[in-house]
């Protein structure tokens, strides 16, 4: 198993984004409000359908962080841990591998090393 590079905005980004979309969502809301024009109201559709492809985006690319061990900082993808692996091996350079235990955040804690063959 190789590490894959990051992929997508971090969760910071998302988080800004979706604050800038629901702040511009509610702008154009305000000025359908005061000036009764139908586009302002149809056009704060927009934002949303934004924050919706963003989630659904986001989902498809989220990986595990890999901490501590070898494998320290790595992203792993989310289709590697099934959803019944309490831990998972990753192979290490020198033919053994790293156990890493399944958080239920995203995240794949250091457990030890598995002997690797003699």
């Amino acid at each position: 198993m190789s590490a894959h590079p990051r992929r997508g905005p971090s969760q910071r980004g998302r988080a800004v984004t979706v604050c800038v979309l629901l702040l511009c969502m509610v702008a154009l809301n305000m000025i359908w409000t005061w000036t009764g024009e139908t586009m302002f109201l149809l056009s704060s559709a927009v934002p949303v359908l934004a924050i919706v492809v963003l989630f659904v985006w986001g989902r498809e690319h989220a990986m595990f962080e890999v901490i501590g061990g070898p494998w320290d900082g790595a992203r792993v993808p989310v289709d590697t841990v099934g959803p019944d692996t309490d831990v998972l091996v990753l192979h290490t350079h020198g033919g053994g591998g790293a156990r890493y235990a399944v958080d239920g955040h995203r995240s794949l804690l250091y457990q030890g090393q598995t002997p690797g063959p003699d």
